[in-house]
């Protein structure tokens, strides 16, 4: 059976998303940047691991884009801390984790190489890892393949139940199926995962699949405690300011014209306004609407640029400070859950503030905890959006309560990257 997905896989389904990723790079900056990126990676790595040095212990990390990094980040610095001499490699699928991650435990930051069986072959004989480290579930077929082969550790932290996992009239059951059998040990977040998982893979020993719980968690603490306690002022005590972060065009078309309703109904609101992915022709017309209506607004490069802003609107041009941000705000309301999925909500909840978001929020334990808790909300329409912050703006007490209960959400799931780091080391 693996012969057979390996044959498919390299002479159909990974050409033919090559193509595909090839054309699409024509017509969007960031797929073409991801992709040129990777052109060079044997290169680099050959400079990088000259064979006059001797490495004994390199640990590859692979995240698909910058949000898994952050998964991925407080295992990295766990293993670093247990061992200055081990060498951490990290890899990226998407340009967002390869240009905006800065850690100064990572050695070595290079795009994943190009998926072909020879590259990872030529690749794998530069650097021999000790270990191969994926967060979530960035999958590909001939580097698992290859490290099963040379019987290189693989670990898979971060991991969760699919939908596929049930359903065997689909192809994708039978594809991942043998894929997940090769890892060395597999970590997933809850019991819930650990069952379904356990389930669907072929473990000779489940004891290999071990409920950690997400290592992201960890990440937003360590982020939380790096802040200057000067700037982390208790809830009461900030500006009347409503953080809307992670905004999707979706997000963007259901609730402009609700955001500007709600500034001019209360005169003392200030709104900060971060799009998913900034850009010039977004952030231009997001300010012509602003300016129609009346209403100042400052775009900003830097977290220094915050300071002082007189203005009813804000508009964040940068990635990578909103962990800041919420520390500056009362409220949240957090993109995706009308699209893909709802972004991040644990940096807001560390901030002690409550967060609304869209529906397709199931998938991500943290916000089902949210909603059941009262911590948060999601909603499904336009109407809901205005009275939901009306009804926090006009009870702080409200918001105090629910973003208490969010931040104890975040410290009761604390812990997850010791677990993985220690079972990393594990002989």
């Amino acid at each position: 059976m693996n012969i057979v997905l390996f044959v498919i896989y390299n002479i159909f389904l990974y050409p033919a998303f090559l193509f595909t990723i090839l054309i699409l790079s024509i017509f969007n900056k960031k797929i073409r940047k991801g992709f040129t990126g990777r052109i060079g990676v044997v290169k680099y790595l050959k400079q990088y691991f000259n064979k006059s040095n001797i490495y004994n212990n390199i640990m590859w990390f692979h995240c698909s884009s910058y949000g898994e990094y952050l998964q991925a980040e407080p295992v990295i610095n766990n293993l670093k801390n247990k061992n200055k001499k081990t060498i951490i490699l990290v890899s990226f699928f998407s340009p967002s984790g390869y240009f905006n991650t800065h850690n100064q435990n990572i050695d070595c930051k290079i795009f994943m190489p190009f998926d072909f069986y020879w590259t990872i072959n030529s690749v794998f004989d530069i650097v021999n890892p000790t270990a191969i480290v994926l967060a979530n579930n960035d999958l590909w077929f001939n580097f698992l393949w290859v490290a099963k082969r040379r019987s290189i550790k693989t670990f898979l932290f971060g991991a969760q139940s699919k939908k596929f996992f049930n359903n065997k009239f689909s192809f994708t059951y039978y594809f991942y199926k043998p894929i997940y059998s090769w890892f060395t040990k597999i970590f997933v977040i809850n019991e819930d995962d650990f069952i379904s998982i356990k389930k669907y893979v072929c473990f000779s020993n489940t004891k290999n699949i071990i409920v950690t719980g997400n290592p992201r968690f960890d990440q937003v603490i360590n982020s939380s405690s790096k802040i200057n306690a000067s700037k982390k002022v208790k809830i009461e005590k900030r500006e009347n300011i409503f953080i809307l972060s992670s905004m999707h065009k979706e997000d963007r078309n259901m609730f402009l014209s609700q955001t500007i309703s709600f500034i001019k109904e209360f005169n003392d609101i200030k709104i900060i306004w971060a799009s998913h992915e900034p850009s010039e022709q977004e952030n231009r017309y997001l300010s012509n609407v602003f300016k129609r209506n009346n209403l100042s607004v400052k775009i900003i490069e830097s977290l220094n640029d915050i300071d002082g802003v007189g203005s009813k609107v804000t508009i964040v041009n940068t990635v990578g400070i909103l962990s800041e941000l919420y520390w500056k705000s009362k409220l949240a309301y957090i993109g995706g859950g009308f699209s893909s999925g709802v972004h991040n909500l644990m940096e807001p909840a560390i901030a002690g503030i409550p967060t609304i978001f869209g529906p397709n929020y199931k998938k991500f334990k943290e916000a089902i905890e949210i909603v059941g808790l009262h911590a948060g909300h999601s909603i499904k329409k336009r109407l809901d959006f205005k009275n939901l912050i009306t009804s926090y703006l006009l009870d702080e007490k409200k918001i105090i309560i629910a973003g208490k209960a969010a931040t104890e959400i975040v410290f009761a799931h604390s812990g997850a990257s010791i677990k993985i780091a220690d079972q990393i080391c594990i002989k």
